[in-house]
């Protein structure tokens, strides 16, 4: 069984986060990236999106909560800092490289001229 469900982890997200990931993940598997990474690149995607949905305090955060293109690096660092502090250091830490690498989902959209 793989560990990558795409329909499950995109489920529930607003119809643009779902797009931008499958796209993404289009993206990394024709990188020949293993599983094991696409699987936490888009899961920390996930948590991101429905941070800025549910936890954010930052009122811009609605948009970003609807659209990936919307997402600041200081969303990704507030939503880096919540994991730290709800769950734990070795959780939040490896997020923002997930995140913000060129292979991570603020650089996918940068090179797709998304942001």
């Amino acid at each position: 069984m793989p560990l990558l469900d795409l329909d499950k982890i995109t489920n529930d997200l607003p119809t643009l986060w779902d797009s931008y990931l499958r796209s993404w993940d289009r993206t990394l598997r024709s990188a020949n990236r293993p599983e094991t990474t696409r699987y936490n690149y888009l899961l920390a995607a996930r948590q991101l999106a429905l941070y800025l949905a549910e936890y954010s305090p930052d009122p811009e955060a609605n948009d970003a909560a609807d659209d990936p293109t919307d997402v600041t690096r200081a969303h990704i660092e507030h939503f880096q800092a919540w994991m730290i502090e709800t769950r734990s250091a070795a959780c939040g830490c490896p997020k923002l490289g997930h995140l913000t690498r060129p292979a991570g989902i603020r650089g996918w959209l940068r090179r797709g001229g998304h942001v």
